[in-house]
């Protein structure tokens, strides 16, 4: 009598913790998932092309929806909720809010695109600081509007660095290690010894890179002569960004044009010592076309996009890259060298910067989108 009680009880205990569980399981599928923060990308307005502004709003929704973090309100959901009214970067936070809130987004993206020039601000209504971040670039070509939308969504809490399709890792085969050895560096002046072969670039401002005797100043780019550990003199291109400039604009060096051969791969290496700010380098492929008047002027067809490297501790780090320039409509015939730095003020050096033939090319283009190779730290 008393196994069979026994068991009764067992079973009795058993039965209810079996519909705790299953309450308990009801009542967790039941609560809501944790749903993403909303981001409401507002119509850009200006005198640029209708078609233009609507890329760039397209794109800045297609990255945030691809990234992950956030969800982006639908562009037929913000013209709607605009209506006729245009929110241009003037536009005040509260105006701004009214929208966003009816809406349910916790950021808002607003501003102009007028000309080449984009000014947009983000808002986070979220946060504490009472002012929006202000935001500056230039699109000279169709291709910028990628890199440029990148650009001010990674000013989003959270956001991670974006990543581009892999081409072709650097190729350390024996006939690439005897072509980068015997061929040319077709960098003109990539050692910074002597005058020319680089232009300083700043929002207005374009001009040879000068030579001086002491760092340079705020927003400047210099030729500079280092005394290194050995007590040899070393002369480096020097840049110097102030916080405005490294949260808008920027600061870059282009170098001269560098004629290049067809179906040919190519290797970039060069050095860098950066104190803070963050480099974005590019290798850019051009074209001449007709210019209307009788002569031709360069069309860029080609980016590269190094990927992103940050501050080296005062430690200088050495960049391989591997790159395959081509179009699929277009020859590529000449290139430079784009070294960009941003979003972190701060002093940054550059020395040897190299660009040879290393083989054939490894990957044919099938698209105007050049997928981009990986790149690493040479040993």
């Amino acid at each position: 009598m008393l196994y069979a009680r026994r068991t009764c009880s067992l079973f009795v205990f058993l039965f209810v913790c079996i519909i705790h569980a299953h309450l308990a399981t009801n009542v967790f599928a039941d609560e809501p998932s944790q749903a993403k923060s909303k981001v409401a990308v507002f119509p850009l307005v200006g005198d640029a092309d209708a078609q233009l502004r609507e890329k760039v709003g397209f794109s800045l929704r297609a990255k945030l929806d691809r990234e992950g973090t956030y969800e982006a309100v639908s562009g037929i959901e913000m013209t709607e909720a605009v209506g006729e009214e245009k929110y241009d970067f003037g536009a005040t936070v509260e105006s701004v809010e009214t929208i966003a809130t009816d809406l349910t987004a916790d950021i808002a993206i607003w501003g102009n695109l007028s000309g080449k020039t984009l000014q947009v601000k983000v808002f986070d209504f979220r946060q504490l600081d009472p002012l929006p971040f202000e935001i500056k670039q230039e699109i000279n070509e169709p291709t910028d509007v990628r890199f440029v939308s990148e650009h001010i969504l990674q000013h989003l809490a959270e956001v991670k660095r974006f990543e581009h399709p892999v081409d072709v890792a650097v190729t350390r085969d024996a006939d690439a290690e005897k072509l980068w050895e015997t061929n040319p560096n077709l960098v003109v002046n990539g050692d910074f010894s002597g005058r020319g072969g680089w232009e300083y670039l700043f929002r207005s401002i374009r001009r040879e890179v000068r030579t001086s005797s002491s760092l340079p100043d705020t927003d400047d780019v210099t030729r500079y002569t280092v005394i290194e550990a050995d007590g040899t003199p070393n002369t480096i291109l020097a840049m110097y960004m102030s916080r405005d400039a490294a949260e808008t604009n920027g600061l870059k060096a282009l170098s001269a044009p560098m004629k290049i051969e067809p179906d040919t791969r190519y290797r970039l290496r060069f050095r860098y010592n950066s104190g803070g700010p963050k480099l974005r380098l590019f290798v850019k492929g051009y074209t001449n076309v007709p210019d209307g008047k009788g002569g031709t002027i360069e069309r860029e067809i080609y980016r590269r996009q190094v990927p992103s490297s940050a501050g080296t501790d005062g430690q200088w780090v050495t960049i391989d890259d591997d790159l395959n320039p081509q179009h699929v409509t277009f020859p590529v015939q000449h290139l430079r060298v784009d070294l960009y730095a941003y979003l972190h003020p701060g002093l940054v050096m550059f020395d040897d910067v190299v660009l040879k033939a290393v083989g054939k090319q490894t990957r044919k283009a099938k698209d105007d989108a050049i997928d981009v190779p990986t790149t690493r730290r040479a040993k």
